[in-house]
């Protein structure tokens, strides 16, 4: 949450991007997206706490491209996108870029394709060539709220790219337990 000079902190959390310029000694805020919600498209928008969980990429122009995730402590509410084009200073008026969807991942392939990974309900990824229109999302996990009940994956994943036109994403799948049990992960150091 920002603290503004009267010592008063926004009611909405917002993405904060900061800069170094003494090799990680201390840093300074270079430049934040203000939660402002699309209240049109996005109805409880007021209610919501702000962004989270902000994925970050620097394209191959220069455009710095940050995907949000909103929630309202109830569910979860749409992503938004949001654009710079001096270093991060300054950022274009957050735009809702999906309906849903957790902890947005973004990569950009050599080949220049973006590609945005995202879930709840399941897992999503959508593409684009400039980080501005996206293809509509493949379902990695289909999800029909209707017929399932039961949360099938946690969203959340991870992009590696393996080549300049290829990558992997990693993600859970509930209908797959391992021996522990579906979703449970025993994560431990040697």
């Amino acid at each position: 949450f920002y603290i503004n000079e009267k010592g008063i902190a926004d009611p909405k959390s917002g993405v904060f991007f900061y800069r170094s310029t003494d090799n990680g000694h201390s840093w300074k805020i270079q430049g934040r997206i203000p939660y402002t919600p699309d209240l049109i498209i996005d109805t409880k928008g007021n209610d919501r706490m702000g962004f989270t969980e902000p994925a970050f990429e620097i394209l191959s122009d220069g455009t710095f491209l940050c995907v949000s995730r909103t929630t309202d402590g109830q569910g979860i509410g749409p992503m938004y996108a949001s654009y710079s084009k001096d270093l991060g200073v300054t950022w274009t008026k957050p735009k809702v870029l999906a309906s849903a969807g957790v902890l947005p991942k973004l990569l950009q392939l050599s080949n220049g394709v973006i590609v945005l990974a995202s879930g709840r309900p399941g897992v999503q990824l959508r593409f684009s060539d400039n980080g501005k229109v996206w293809t509509d999302p493949f379902e990695m996990l289909p999800f029909d709220e209707y017929e399932n009940k039961t949360q099938i994956s946690c969203g959340y994943t991870e992009l590696l790219a393996t080549g300049p036109d290829r990558f992997l994403i990693i993600y859970s799948d509930f209908k797959y337990p391992n021996e522990i049990g579906p979703g449970v992960y025993d994560i431990h150091s040697p």
